[in-house]
């Protein structure tokens, strides 16, 4: 290879480079988890098409003028990868889901998560979260319920789905007769189904949810949680949940 050739070919691998730098460094990479389902997170042969944590990465993508692009992972994986810098981010978390803080960078509350008993409609309604002891109650497996678990101690009785649409899936079946849910993907399903006749009962907990984002990764901080405080004080935010409520 000629001098003059071999520079020509050096100087285009640089070219191609420098572009896929560039193309990184113009998007964000979200999580999504796996054992996540609809409203927030909609998946087709593996790949996130659509749900809350797809419309969010992407407004806050925007709002620093950049693309999202997300990464589906099973929920234990996603602690390890944040910390090792494989992703940007995460929304719809809390430190307590992730095991602490990590050395993440956590953005301000976004929105609630709160936790409810559901039933159907033909099942008797309680008052209190410690007539449930002994019932079988549906679950997902590898979540945790600290109140209901405090308030049953042993008799709390997990009957576990692999994933919160399932869960559901199966109280409305009749499989269990009451289950411990979210309220806004209880309130998507009775949108998306209302013949299931599924109801809140009792609420368990009532916490903020937060993204939190990897410092590994390079991310203009200050700029994201910028981003985010416009989001919530134009409503964008609010008009992305009533899309699922």
């Amino acid at each position: 290879m000629t001098r003059p050739l071999r520079q020509a070919v050096l100087l285009a691998l640089g070219l191609v480079a420098a572009a896929t730098v560039s193309a990184a460094d113009a998007q964000l990479l979200f999580i999504a988890p796996a054992n996540h389902t609809l409203p927030f997170v909609g998946l087709q042969d593996g790949v996130l098409q659509r749900g809350l944590l797809k419309d969010l990465g992407e407004a806050i993508a925007a709002r620093l003028g950049r693309s999202a692009r997300f990464v589906v992972m099973p929920a234990r994986r996603v602690s390890a990868a944040l910390q090792r810098g494989e992703a940007d981010g995460l929304c719809y978390t809390t430190p307590q889901w992730l095991g602490g803080e990590l050395g993440l960078h956590w953005s301000r509350p976004l929105f609630d998560y709160t936790g409810v008993v559901a039933r159907r409609r033909d099942v008797p309604a309680l008052e209190r979260l410690e007539q449930l002891a002994g019932e079988p109650l549906g679950t997902v497996a590898g979540y945790y319920y600290p109140e209901v678990e405090r308030a049953l101690g042993a008799g709390f009785a997990r009957d576990d789905a692999p994933d919160m649409s399932l869960n559901l899936a199966k109280l409305a079946a009749g499989r269990t007769r009451y289950a411990l849910t979210e309220q806004l993907t209880l309130s998507y399903a009775q949108r998306e189904q209302p013949g299931q006749g599924l109801l809140p009962m009792l609420q368990t907990t009532h916490y903020p949810t937060y993204c939190v984002f990897s410092p590994r990764r390079g991310l203009p901080l200050k700029a994201v949680d910028a981003a985010l405080e416009r989001l919530v004080a134009d409503g964008s935010l609010e008009r992305l949940l009533a899309r699922y409520r």
